[in-house]
């Protein structure tokens, strides 16, 4: 385990604005394929536990989300397994990349210590917006006052 200290509040958690994605170790990116390596499109990185009401609660709204934001590519990352991905991608009709990291392994390589979160990276590959995120709503809201041009 780290010693590393906790964010003092939720805006210090995730990577830095500006931030470059980090080099993920072969078996994180396994099930992602080339949508990892994605360049000149808008990202947005959604992390989640599916042991936290607050991400449950989230997930019927990704799809919305998604719908309202057809530019972007979205990834999820749950620590979830392929069964939990394969069930919630039925039932919400997600066609958006579902993957599996164990939380150890988002505050290791994203920075991430609260969830449900939300990283937007931009067509650079640095990271623009960033937030917790319990709805649609909050999603929005990221956007605005990130103040970032998004076409």
């Amino acid at each position: 385990m780290t010693s590393s200290a906790k964010p003092s509040r939720l805006s210090d958690t995730g990577l830095p604005l500006g931030a470059s994605l980090p080099e993920l170790p072969d078996y994180l990116k396994e099930g992602m394929g080339a949508a990892w390596n994605q360049s000149n499109t808008i990202r947005v990185l959604l992390f989640a536990s599916v042991y936290c009401t607050h991400c449950i609660d989230l997930l019927p709204h990704l799809q919305t989300i998604a719908e309202n934001h057809r530019t972007f590519s979205f990834s999820l990352f749950t620590t979830g397994d392929e069964e939990d991905h394969r069930s919630m991608k039925e039932y919400f009709g997600w066609d958006f990349p579902v993957n599996t990291m164990d939380q150890s392994d988002m505050e290791a390589y994203f920075e991430v210590t609260a969830l449900p979160f939300m990283m937007l990276v931009d067509k650079s590959g640095a990271v623009a917006a960033k937030g917790v995120i319990y709805n649609a709503d909050d999603f929005e809201q990221i956007l605005r006052i990130s103040g970032i041009h998004l076409t």
